[in-house]
C-alpha cells in the first residue's frame, strides 16, 4: 500500500510512505497515539489530504497528476 498526500491550497502531491500489510507495528502503550498533523513543504498549508493506493503504479499516476485521485 502506498500512502500519498495532496495539498488543498497549492496542489502539490507527494508520496509519504510505502506500507506492507505483513509488517504492521503495534503500539505497546495503552494510551492513544496523538493525531498526526501534516503541513505542505511547499506552501506551508495544513489542508493536506492523505490518499492511499493499493498499487505503486496508481500512486505514480497520482503524483504525475494523471489520475483523478481515488
Amino acid at each position: 500500500m502506498m500512502i500519498c498526500a495532496e495539498c488543498g491550497r497549492c496542489g502539490r502531491r507527494s508520496i509519504l510512505s510505502q506500507r506492507s500489510d505483513t509488517s504492521e507495528t503495534q503500539l505497546t502503550s495503552s494510551e492513544p497515539a496523538e493525531p498526526v498533523t501534516l503541513r505542505c513543504d511547499l506552501c506551508g498549508s495544513r489542508r493536506v489530504q492523505v490518499v492511499q493506493f493499493d498499487s505503486p503504479y496508481l500512486a505514480m499516476a497520482f503524483i504525475a497528476k494523471r489520475g483523478s485521485g481515488r
